[in-house]
């Protein structure tokens, strides 16, 4: 079996080591802008974590084959192959979920149940749905972002890494705060200007 990467940056080599351990491949290669094209292959897989450039290449490849690919160490329990569906190190997917295809779910995210997860989004690393999310399609949910149980989302909505989504039109920044003059006094110091740790 022959795999194509396409990719040659850290998201790449991160998808190669994971190739390497689920598809037991005789052959994986990396393959960046203005490479030659290596044919014939038994499957491609994207190697960058950008949503547009994700797209981009999906759409340059009709027709082709894109396996599953699980790391190992990620609980997946999304039923069938999805194609092009990448759920890397350390993630989580629980039961009834529902994917749409060339959807990445980076490294230590949570899925809950009963999400729906449209095409082409991107779930950032340590980013958790809680259940019954839905994601329009190509959606990006920035690092540790949060979204509450039953939101819905529009296609190509941004989630900024550490929000907070309550509802489909609330985002929120956690509040930053600091502890001063002992563990019980929490000062809250949103409008300080700066964010600094007190210990």
């Amino acid at each position: 079996m022959r795999y194509v990467i396409l990719g040659k940056g850290g998201h790449a080599k991160v998808v190669r080591q994971a190739c390497w351990t689920a598809y037991r491949a005789d052959e994986i290669i990396m393959v960046g802008e203005g490479d030659h094209m290596p044919y014939p292959y038994d499957g491609l897989v994207i190697g960058v974590g950008d949503l547009e450039t994700r797209i981009k290449l999906f759409n340059e490849y009709p027709g082709a084959s894109w396996p599953w690919l699980q790391h190992s160490s990620a609980r997946c329990h999304s039923g069938d192959n999805h194609v092009g569906l990448q759920v890397m190190m350390g993630a989580m997917i629980q039961c009834r979920c529902e994917f749409g295809v060339n959807i990445l779910v980076n490294t230590g995210a949570q899925i809950d149940h009963d999400c729906k997860i449209g095409d082409h989004c991107v779930i950032s690393p340590g980013a958790v749905l809680c259940g019954g999310v839905t994601l329009g399609e190509a959606c990006f949910v920035g690092a540790s972002a949060t979204i509450l149980e039953g939101v819905t989302l529009d296609a190509g909505t941004t989630v900024p890494a550490g929000t907070l989504v309550v509802k489909s039109d609330d985002f929120r920044k956690p509040v930053p705060m600091v502890r001063r003059d002992g563990a019980d006094k929490v000062e809250d110091q949103s409008d300080w200007g700066c964010i600094s740790h007190i210990p």
